[in-house]
């Protein structure tokens, strides 16, 4: 099995903006837990590491903090936030409304959704394999793709911003319960079909299910020790 997501290289592209880069790459290693909460990012070491001079870092850090990840104490500097359940419930139910309104406009449209079909075969295999990293990477696309073939890509904009903490909790799920990613697939194909048969309350059902699902894991009492089972490298 899997146990380590494929994350951003550290490796810096200057042809590209790039706190954009510095964000991905810091927001990878904290959802999976390689920066686990209370790490101190020390900017110097970081900047020197990627190459980078401190600005593009500050502007990345300074998203992550209104996203919830990164917290700045006095005499400390910028420190990994602790996992925070209010945050978590409150974009879990941000997302539903907003993704469950992405599905009801599919399904009044009854919009082709035949670019999902590449996504759904690697995630396919990725569940057969209870292969999480690479299923993790290809829900965050199946998702996308819903909102851009919705012609909302702002409500995947929004969700991705506010969603942090869910998806610590999402890759806490499926790195330590197994047959969670089959679980999401299977999830993902009641999507698809309740879309395909033009039903847009049983297409908004079936996404709010879906993403209601993470606040599973603390209602049976999973994940307590997961944290630290891994994401061991914080490289």
């Amino acid at each position: 099995m899997t146990t380590k997501a494929p994350i951003p290289s550290s490796k810096i592209d200057h042809t590209a903006s790039i706190a954009p880069q510095v964000y991905d790459y810091l927001r990878a290693r904290i959802v999976d837990n390689r920066l686990p909460p209370g790490t101190r990012i020390s900017e110097a070491p970081l900047a020197s590491k990627l190459k980078i001079s401190r600005t593009p870092l500050r502007v990345a850090l300074q998203q992550l903090a209104t996203e919830g990840l990164i917290t700045t104490r006095p005499q400390v500097g910028n420190i990994v936030a602790e996992f925070d359940s209010a945050q978590l419930l409150e974009a879990v139910l941000i997302r539903a409304a907003l993704e469950s309104a992405v599905v009801r406009r599919l399904a009044n449209a009854m919009i082709d959704l035949s670019s999902l079909e590449s996504i759904m075969a690697v995630q396919e295999r990725a569940a057969q394999l209870d292969d999480y990293a690479t299923f993790f990477i290809q829900d965050e696309a199946f998702h996308a793709e819903l909102a851009r073939l919705a012609d909302m890509p702002r409500a995947w904009k929004i969700t991705h911003s506010i969603k942090g903490h869910v998806d610590r909790q999402r890759y806490t799920m499926m790195a330590g319960i197994p047959k969670r990613s089959q679980r999401a697939f299977e999830e993902h194909l009641r999507i698809i079909k309740e879309i395909r048969s033009g039903s847009p309350s049983g297409a908004a059902s079936a996404m709010r299910d879906h993403v209601n699902s993470v606040l599973e894991l603390d209602l049976q009492g999973h994940g307590k020790d997961l944290p630290e089972t891994y994401g061991q490298n914080n490289s």
